[in-house]
């Protein structure tokens, strides 16, 4: 979705974004990232069928305002719907936060909406959430080692835990679990019916990366009395999903 495009849309959420995009005076690569996060917010915005109305193209366009909106579309955004979607340079969750705030700003000033909405907006972007997007960043990455079947990535981090990937499990579970609790470099979690699971077998390193409250996207299987991770995705901090 390109900035063209965005300037079919009548919602003023899109022609905010246009408006600020232009008045930006950073280089270009900065312009990039400013651009690549609020063209993904707006693809976010996009995907709700109730917010768009169909063209006559076949096209849908969002009709959706600034003010048909609470804090929780940001929150949303950030800290679930680009991490998951999200694939390319980790640069972009990084400087999300930033960019939100920013634009958030900007759209305050220009009379997009008043200072309670902006308030409330921007409460869900606090000071140092980009270090908190890096753990949960790193945090999937080292649960992605823990189960990846490549022999190589076993010699250059002799801490990661290896997997029998030739075993089948005597059971299976999956979907988004929350950490309940830990013992030692085991965590007991749980899954999305209510019920305990555990222990499942992480890593140190892992271990000292997730909080209680964290929420892992994990397939598990049951080897014995342990469980073992074998498919990840991403990690949410606390609250994210319910």
């Amino acid at each position: 979705m390109w900035l063209d495009e965005i300037s079919r849309h009548p919602s003023d959420i899109a022609k905010s974004a246009i408006k600020f995009l232009n008045e930006l005076e950073y280089g270009r690569r900065t312009k990039n990232i400013y651009r690549t996060v609020i063209l993904l917010f707006i693809d976010m915005l996009c995907s709700d069928p109730e917010a768009v109305e169909e063209a006559e193209d076949g096209t849908f366009l969002l009709v959706n305002n600034w003010n048909d909106y609470d804090s929780g579309i940001i929150s949303n955004f950030i800290d679930w719907w680009l991490p998951k979607k999200w694939i390319g340079k980790d640069i972009i969750l990084f400087r999300a936060p930033t960019v939100m705030r920013r634009w958030l700003s900007w759209c305050y000033k220009n009379g997009y909406f008043g200072r309670k909405k902006y308030r409330n907006f921007v409460s869900v972007i606090p000071r140092g959430k980009i270090k908190e997007i890096k753990r949960l960043q790193e945090a999937a990455h080292k649960l992605f080692l823990l189960h990846t079947p490549n022999p190589a990535l076993w010699e250059e981090d002799s801490k990661i835990v290896p997997i029998d990937i030739l075993r089948e499990p005597e059971d299976w579970d999956e979907g988004y679990m929350k950490i309940l609790y830990f013992r030692g470099n085991l965590a007991y979690l749980e899954n999305e019916e209510g019920l305990k699971v555990g222990p499942v077998m992480l890593s140190k390193e892992l271990v000292e990366l997730l909080r209680p409250g964290d929420v892992i996207n994990v397939v598990i299987g049951k080897f014995g009395k342990i469980w073992k991770v074998l498919e990840s995705g991403n990690v949410y901090a606390d609250g994210v999903i319910d």
